[in-house]
């Protein structure tokens, strides 16, 4: 009797078929893993701005300060801080994709020495500094660097003039709760170095090709975003991040959206009007415009 068995050709005709359905089905398995995440990105995102729209609530309207008068944020303030009672997760602070790093902190954040914690998102504390006036600084954020030097140093619910539009959180990687700018974007780039975190606001001009980096020691330069134009904002979801809003809304956009216009900002100076031209109309930054 003649045994049945498969050819070497056809073994290696299944090989070949088990190796491009292979191919076909793993990147759409990873598409679907890296879109649940981001479904589960823009929840949590969306718990904690609730969570902060809750304080702000008990407090009058206002929003918490994003960093306090002293920088150190169990003492002195900070949204993650001072939104803990209405928070009370760690895990509605983090992005699934965020490796959470610690290599850009100073060694003193980290326990058992200070209870630092990283973190994945960061608020808006978009600031401009007047350079025609002495240099004065506006807070045009949401929360922001609450200090004496600032000119508007909280922002009321009351005074933001498109809550639907504008932004109260963003994702960015790498963040810590705990010192300097470590959970706030300032747009103020000169505080990336050392002060905890980078600050630079998406700019939708910005050159495409040019890499966002800091030097965290002063030194070691790290590579933020491979373009400017996101600029602190992290965009592990084909170039879109998700973002948080004054309305408690939430959802996932590009960052060159939120900001497609910089060069038309405050062509007429500083003002808190309504529909004032010195603030520019797209830039979902500006909570006064």
């Amino acid at each position: 009797m003649q045994k049945k068995a498969f050819t070497l050709i056809e073994l290696l005709v299944v090989i070949a078929i088990i190796a491009i359905l292979a191919a076909i089905l793993f990147p759409v398995f990873a598409q679907a893993k890296l879109a649940a995440k981001k479904i589960s990105s823009v929840s949590n995102i969306k718990q904690t701005s609730l969570g902060i729209l809750m304080y702000n609530n008990d407090f009058d309207d206002m929003f918490a300060a994003g960093a306090g008068e002293k920088w150190w944020y169990p003492t002195a303030g900070g949204w993650a801080w001072s939104t803990q009672p209405y928070i009370k997760s760690l895990a509605l602070l983090r992005d699934p994709t965020d490796t959470l790093s610690t290599a850009g902190w100073y060694t003193w954040l980290l326990p058992p020495n200070n209870p630092g914690v990283a973190i994945s998102y960061a608020s808006n504390g978009y600031l401009w500094q007047d350079s025609n006036n002495g240099y004065p600084t506006y807070m045009y954020g949401v929360l922001g660097v609450a200090q004496t030097w600032m000119k508007n140093e909280y922002t009321n619910g009351t005074q933001v003039t498109k809550p639907g539009e504008t932004i109260m959180l963003a994702t960015r990687a790498d963040g810590q709760n705990l010192w300097g700018m470590g959970d706030v974007i300032s747009g103020v780039t000169w505080w990336d170095n050392g002060n905890g975190g980078p600050g630079l606001i998406p700019n939708g001009a910005a050159d495409p090709n040019t890499p966002y980096t800091v030097k965290p020691y002063g030194t070691i330069v790290e590579v933020v975003n491979k373009s400017k134009v996101w600029g602190a904002v992290y965009t592990p979801y084909s170039n879109q991040a998700p973002f948080a809003f004054v309305d408690g809304h939430a959802k996932s956009m590009n960052p060159a959206q939120t900001n497609p216009n910089p060069t038309n900002t405050y062509i007429s100076g500083p003002s808190y009007s309504l529909g004032d031209s010195g603030h520019d109309p797209l830039n979902m930054w500006d909570a006064y415009r």
